[in-house]
């Protein structure tokens, strides 16, 4: 989504919208580009090669993506290599961490991406449920950092939601180009305001099923519609374990 000005409104027994806030959407960070101030060349002479329905060079190199070609810093010529941080098919093994949600407001947890999480044994449904209950009952942040293939991920164990148990692929604070955005700080409420919001959150009509759906170019031509995976209960999987046991 492109960045967007757009009134927040509710619409009372089919009156005219009624505006709440105005508010500025954009990305609030976004990944630095690394392949700046890089090209890509021939791998056999280290020349530019030209476009002709692939990428062709004189020296009779041909490869129809960029892939086959080899990136190098245009100031040193340098190649660029992507260190492989594990073996093909190595089990990757994830560390986590803590801190205080107080002292993690300082970071930024702009996603790149989102995961769900699934186990399928009681002692992991157990510990993961036990991670989740601290960051949600005794205000700790947990952070997941694992390497992928070439690089290495930062993610923050959470809840979506709707309760489902999730990774969230953070953007690295040293790649993170940083937009303005807003922070609200709710850990002091006063009574006069918590009822105010109460009572402005009375005023929004009930979300219905189709309000989660869309119709445009994405659906208009599917014919099938997708089949959701059943969401299931960490609760579940340690009492389907305890009946067995």
């Amino acid at each position: 989504m492109k960045k967007r000005t757009m009134k927040l409104g509710i619409s009372i027994m089919g009156m005219a919208r009624m505006p709440l806030a105005t508010v500025t959407v954009q990305p609030f960070a976004g990944e630095a580009d690394w392949k700046h101030g890089t090209e890509l060349v021939c791998p056999q002479c280290g020349v530019k090669p030209h476009w002709i329905g692939g990428y062709n060079c004189d020296c009779g190199f041909k490869t129809s993506t960029w892939q086959g070609l080899k990136r190098i810093l245009s100031s040193t010529k340098e190649a660029i290599v992507k260190t492989r941080l594990i073996a093909e098919k190595e089990e990757i093994i994830a560390d986590l961490f803590t801190m205080p949600i107080e002292e993690f407001s300082n970071y930024v947890d702009a996603t790149r991406t989102e995961y769900g999480v699934s186990v399928k044994d009681e002692t992991s449904a157990k510990n993961l449920k036990k991670l989740i209950i601290a960051t949600e009952k005794l205000g700790k942040v947990i952070l997941v950092r694992y390497n992928d293939t070439y690089e290495q991920v930062i993610g923050i164990l959470t809840l979506s939601l709707s309760n489902r148990v999730i990774i969230k692929d953070i953007i690295p604070l040293n790649l993170a180009e940083i937009k303005e955005t807003l922070t609200v700080n709710v850990a002091e409420v006063t009574p006069q305001e918590l009822a105010e919001a109460e009572q402005l959150i009375q005023m929004l009509p009930k979300a219905l099923p189709e309000h989660f759906e869309v119709e445009d170019y994405r659906t208009k031509y599917m014919t099938e519609k997708p089949v959701s995976e059943k969401v299931i209960a960490l609760e579940a999987i340690i009492q389907k374990a305890k009946a067995t046991a």
